[in-house]
């Protein structure tokens, strides 16, 4: 599969504004739900973290819990990322091989553009999508710790936010590729949700090892070990490995959907 000149032409084009419009209504639904539980999460972890933070430093006084590391280590590197993982991959649900099961695929299939200008588009909608939510609810920690008594400074968690969602891709890729793949209603995130879950929780019980997304995602090796914060030094290589890893997942699924008979 390669992308050529017209091909881009046409993605930026006009014309692909209508499509582009058609990929938001079909998923808008699944985005604003999305949205909710992951705002829902940040608020409920940030407005009770006094709580915890007083009872976790009652019962170990020699080894007082700073904010920022509850902060990442509570959200940015487990209940936010999790969720987060789960928030794309509904996004990332739809496309021709959904459609065909619905028998809606022939109405797709007669707009005057090619399978694989469809699939981009929808991509693009769905990356758009998936880097809002990350970033929506990074920035809501700052806003609401003021109101638990505590501060984040805004840079932080924009930082975190942009890197885990630019990082992630790789993820909506992955939620992208098994969306054309399989037709059934529920095949899909069944197979994406147990998948991805089985794995970030390995990850994080220590049970697997090695490098592994979920610890770039969550720029586990760019931060302070004592605060948890961000140290500026970030590490590139990794962050190219995901790209890379979405750029084959995007050349996969859209072989996929030039080749498949719908």
């Amino acid at each position: 599969m390669t992308i050529s000149h017209p091909l881009l032409f046409q993605i930026l084009s006009p014309g692909s504004r209508s499509i582009l419009w058609k990929a938001w209504r079909e998923s808008r639904a699944r985005f604003f739900c999305a949205l909710v539980l992951l705002t829902s999460l940040v608020a409920y972890a940030v407005l009770t973290s006094p709580g915890f933070l007083t009872r976790y430093n009652t019962h170990f006084p020699d080894k007082p819990l700073l904010y920022s590391v509850y902060v990442w280590s509570g959200l940015f590197h487990y209940a936010l990322e999790g969720l987060w993982i789960l928030a794309v991959l509904i996004v990332a649900l739809g496309g021709l091989a959904r459609e065909k099961a619905a028998g809606l695929a022939l109405f797709s299939l007669a707009l005057p553009v090619s399978r694989l200008h469809l699939f981009l588009l929808r991509a693009t909608m769905a990356s758009v999508e998936a880097i809002v939510l990350g970033l929506t609810a990074a920035l809501i920690i700052p806003a609401l710790s003021s109101l638990a008594g505590e501060a984040y400074p805004l840079s932080q968690a924009l930082g975190f936010g942009a890197w885990m969602s630019v990082a992630g891709l790789v993820i909506l890729a992955f939620g992208l590729l098994i969306s054309e793949i399989f037709e059934g209603e529920f095949t899909a995130p069944v197979v994406g949700l147990c998948s991805l879950t089985a794995i970030f929780l390995g990850y994080r019980s220590h049970t697997l090892h090695g490098w592994n997304v979920f610890d770039v995602m969550s720029a586990t090796a760019s931060i302070n070990p004592q605060t948890q914060l961000l140290t500026g030094t970030f590490h590139w290589l990794d962050l190219a490995i995901c790209l890379l890893l979405s750029m084959a997942l995007l050349f996969t699924a859209g072989a996929v959907v030039q080749t498949r008979d719908f």
